[in-house]
């Protein structure tokens, strides 16, 4: 999961926050595309500091958390659906390296990529691998 919205959600689902909204979205969409919590200020128009305030107020967490979990999350999916490279998993997932990568799976994950991979693949029907 994403974000624990539910707090802040209209009954259709939907932000009532629209400056939360905007935020929240564009950290679905961009956050493997580069996007940082300065991106985010400039689109809502609103202090870094407020931001942060109102992310902290209703979701509970941090614009950068938030960006750095999508991050994470595409990792994880390319790290065990395909075969790509490490540089090509960075460069995909948003970081600026392989080490910044490296370190932040290994922080959330508790496992390097390369165990992360073993891992699923050991799992996979022999004729699958």
């Amino acid at each position: 999961m994403l974000l624990p919205i539910e707090e802040v959600c209209l009954p259709n689902g939907e932000i009532a926050d629209a400056v939360l909204a905007l935020a929240v979205r564009m950290i679905r969409e961009e956050s493997c595309n580069g996007l940082c919590v300065n991106d985010l200020v400039k689109a809502t128009k609103l202090p870094r500091r407020t931001l942060e305030r109102r992310f902290q107020k209703y979701l509970h967490t941090s614009p950068h958390t938030e960006i750095l979990k999508v991050q994470l999350e595409k990792a994880h999916q390319l790290l065990t659906e395909s075969r790509l490279k490490l540089v090509d998993i960075a460069q995909q997932a948003g970081f600026r390296s392989v080490s910044h990568l490296c370190v932040a799976v290994k922080r959330h994950f508790r496992k390097t990529p390369n165990e992360i991979r073993q891992a699923y693949l050991r799992c996979l029907p022999s004729d699958a691998r």
